[in-house]
């Protein structure tokens, strides 16, 4: 068995979410009309996440913690299906059993053996994908809070523009954590800014990169190999903006609300992620 293997497995799921999966798997199942495009998703979902940690119940991926009574990663899932994104590839890596055991038949895998950061798994990815042509939605399996309206205006702006990426950005008050946008005076990006390396103006810009793109896929196929290693060894997806850039290749921007980029990372972030999509229920 190699690493490029598609695997669709059934295998035995946490008994919580059983029903949940299946009423996700038959809907995933049914044949939407309104697919439009030809996009494909990516969902990054290797990480461990050690901050769920819990000494009486064995370690498990944070992507299938439950959300209201759901895996964190369905709401992705149902993200983009209902933004018309018919095929998608998940990326497994730690606990990749209980994650393919959780989703079924419901999409494809690709295994992330040794998790080199997010570049590393888009490139993972990108081995079920040769010859893919037209445009390739990256996402989080830890980020439930996308909207399908936001997927849809990335892909749409894509189109539009022809651009090689295409990032969501959010405008927060407290931008702690997340990479800054650097943009130049005609307002055009210039490149992502990580927190830990910006400097103190660069600090205070409070417009972030929301971690979703779309991107022309033959174009990061070609270029993924590009990326380079930062100090901690890893390779950053955010780095395909930098070589985007540097080639006079367009690089747009959508903005969405600040609760979209909420990534899932403590139990803390699992409350509050609960709260918006309450808040949400009650506006529908």
């Amino acid at each position: 068995m190699t690493e490029d293997r598609i695997f669709f497995r059934g295998a035995d799921c946490l008994p919580v979410v059983v029903d949940i999966i299946q009423t996700w798997t038959e809907l995933t199942a049914k044949e939407s009309s309104d697919i439009v495009n030809t996009a494909v998703g990516l969902v990054l979902a290797a990480g461990r996440g050690t901050r769920f940690a819990r000494s009486d119940v064995a370690p498990r991926p944070k992507v299938i913690e439950l959300l209201l009574g759901k895996p964190v990663i369905s709401y992705v899932l149902e993200t983009l299906r209902d933004a018309g994104v018919g095929r998608v590839i998940v990326v497994v890596g730690f606990g990749a059993q209980q994650v393919e055991g959780v989703l079924g038949n419901a999409v494809e895998y690709v295994r992330q053996n040794v998790q080199l950061g997010s570049g590393h798994a888009v490139k993972r990815g990108l081995n079920l994908l040769r010859g893919m042509e037209g445009a390739l939605v990256v996402m989080c399996g830890d980020s439930p809070l996308f909207k399908a309206d936001t997927i849809r205006a990335m892909l749409d702006e894509q189109r539009r523009s022809d651009a090689v990426v295409v990032l969501v950005s959010a405008v927060v008050e407290d931008p702690s954590g997340y990479g800054r946008i650097l943009r130049d005076g005609k307002g055009a990006v210039l490149r992502i800014v990580e927190e830990k390396c910006a400097d103190n103006a660069e600090r205070a810009i409070r417009e972030v990169n929301g971690g979703a793109y779309v991107f022309r896929a033959p174009w990061l196929a070609s270029n993924i190999e590009q990326i380079s290693k930062n100090d901690a060894g890893e390779y950053n997806l955010t780095d395909m903006v930098r070589i985007a850039i540097q080639q006079g290749k367009n690089v747009s921007v959508v903005r969405c609300e600040p609760d979209e980029i909420l990534g899932i990372n403590t139990p803390e972030d699992l409350r509050r992620a609960e709260d918006v999509l309450r808040i949400r229920s009650r506006f529908a």
